[in-house]
């Protein structure tokens, strides 16, 4: 069959969790309406993010013009927005074609794969959807969408060719011969400026722009969606093939964004930009041609192994590092987030950053399984005397940390692996996951953790809150949701206060995107 070019609309939601919902581009829709584009599709787009009348526009654009299809990215806060969007367009035109991509369709088509292999061992002679609508509340929602589409670029292609429900685009094996994302689609200027005309997310003092260069993590992070998720994890091809973009194409991509929109600085959001300390030195030594600032999310325990990337780093341009430490707990790291590190290691991290010169951001959670005050107060001193030793060495500024409450989201193990509570807390919690798994009884010692599945379609379901008004979903058998927003602000005061730092009256956006990793 010949090949038919399509009049498509893309639409990113808006982000009303958001303090500010401009300020890193959505690059993975950018890079679907990119790649839309070289197969011959017309391509609109329509970025919704801080649009109040966000329904009203969609059904107008629909009304008054012809489209053969429309595809909605969405991570799973945003799905409540998608979500009313598929409302308004099938209330104009029942028949136009709607998909959902994005994370939140991506980590339920995992999800759904795992769950039918469950459905096969023991489904009760219901039907595969009875079954899974009473597994979680999600897949029905989802399935009043005409496709879901798992997968990276080629999964709008296979969404339109296909009369599937659920289709799977896979991953890309080549990064460099995707064309650039779309930046041109969107107004750049509103995420790089406020109105006001002051810079809203900046490195060495300048806006500020992101790319990604490399896809996939392949640790096992059990807090973490996409572990269960081929697209997020899978790092190498067939043949040992890295799924990464060559030093070339990097600098092509932000000498044309400094071309085009003047930007000298710009944040790597790769899951971890040292996964393979080789390249990531070949990379930095061809950084350093310019005269860029950079700042990157690392993985601590390589970074102990290679310390040299460390400093190829800074003479390539990084100005600051950003890693998970989640936990200053040894018992927590070891037993549960299986990253490979401890709190020794993560603090060899923060000295070897400190001795290159480069800034040092903590990512830190509140909400791990099993988790006791004793756990708690171990992530607290650890935030502490790391803080305390760069501020003794360089002064204040150096070192910052980010302390949230963890949100189970599909993808990550505690929401797929969990087990419906039959135990302590059921009357308020439903779910239970332990590293026992299908086990029912909880770990007598220090239990599991205890959390609701999210209805996405009526709940935003974020983990980022403002501080003072912070809210947890979930708990352990020795800490209540309560407890651990007390804590956790109590904390942060704390450790502020002695380090000198100046006390948040609300967090910032870019500051949500830097621990939520919100490219994705």
């Amino acid at each position: 069959m010949d090949f038919q070019p399509k009049n498509i609309l893309l639409i990113n939601p808006p982000s009303g969790f958001l303090i500010d919902q401009r300020v890193f581009l959505p690059l993975g829709i950018a890079s679907v309406a990119a790649t839309a584009r070289t197969k011959g599709h017309s391509i609109r787009l329509m970025d919704l993010a801080d649009i109040d009348d966000y329904t009203e526009e969609v059904a107008q654009e629909v009304s008054r013009s012809k489209y053969d299809a429309v595809g909605i990215t969405a991570t799973s806060p945003q799905f409540y927005y998608a979500y009313r969007i598929l409302k308004g367009i099938k209330s104009v035109d029942p028949k136009l074609k709607v998909i959902i991509g994005g994370s939140h369709a991506s980590m339920f088509s995992s999800y759904r794969k795992n769950l039918i292999g469950k459905f096969e061992r023991n489904g009760g002679g219901k039907s595969l959807q009875d079954f899974l609508y009473g597994e979680d509340p999600n897949f029905e929602k989802l399935e009043e969408f005409d496709s879901i589409a798992e997968g990276e670029e080629r999964s709008l292609q296979l969404a339109l060719d296909s009369d599937k429900k659920w289709v799977d685009g896979g991953v890309e094996s080549d990064l460099d011969s995707l064309p650039l994302p779309a930046r041109d689609l969107f107004d750049i200027k509103s995420y790089l400026f406020d109105p006001q005309g002051s810079s809203k997310f900046v490195i060495d003092g300048k806006p500020s722009g992101s790319l990604i260069s490399q896809r996939g993590c392949p640790y096992t992070c059990e807090f973490c969606c996409g572990r269960d998720s081929v697209m997020y994890k899978q790092v190498k091809m067939p043949g040992g093939v890295l799924r990464v973009h060559s030093p070339t194409r990097i600098l092509e991509e932000l000498d044309l964004m400094h071309e085009e929109s003047g930007l000298d600085s710009f944040m790597f959001y790769d899951d971890e930009f040292n996964l393979h300390p080789p390249r990531t030195i070949e990379l930095c030594n061809v950084l350093k041609q310019r005269n860029y600032k950079f700042r990157g999310f690392v993985k601590s325990d390589l970074l102990v192994k290679h310390p040299e990337v460390a400093k190829a780093m800074q003479e390539a341009g990084f100005v600051e590092v950003l890693t998970g430490v989640e936990s200053g707990s040894e018992r927590i790291l070891s037993r549960h987030l299986h990253k490979k590190t401890s709190p020794t290691i993560n603090y060899r991290a923060a000295e070897i950053c400190l001795e290159n010169g480069l800034a040092f951001k903590a990512l830190t959670l509140l909400g791990h399984t099993s988790e006791t005050p004793s756990d708690i107060m171990d992530t607290r001193d650890w935030l502490l005397k790391t803080g305390r030793r760069f501020y003794d060495n360089l002064g204040p500024g150096h070192f910052t940390f980010d302390l949230t409450v963890f949100q189970p989201y599909a993808g990550c193990p505690i929401w797929d692996k969990a087990e419906k509570n039959k135990g302590e807390f059921s009357d308020h919690y439903k779910w239970v996951y332990t590293t026992r798994s299908g086990k029912d009884v909880v770990d007598p010692q220090y239990g599991g953790i205890f959390f609701n599945k999210v209805d996405f379609s009526k709940e935003h379901g974020f983990y980022k809150g403002i501080p003072g008004n912070y809210k947890a979903f979930i708990r352990t058998s020795h800490v209540s949701a309560e407890q651990f927003v007390a804590l956790r602000d109590s904390i942060e005061w704390e450790i502020r206060d002695r380090l000198g730092m100046s006390q948040l009256s609300k967090i910032t956006s870019s500051s949500q995107f830097d621990h939520s990793m919100g490219q994705k």
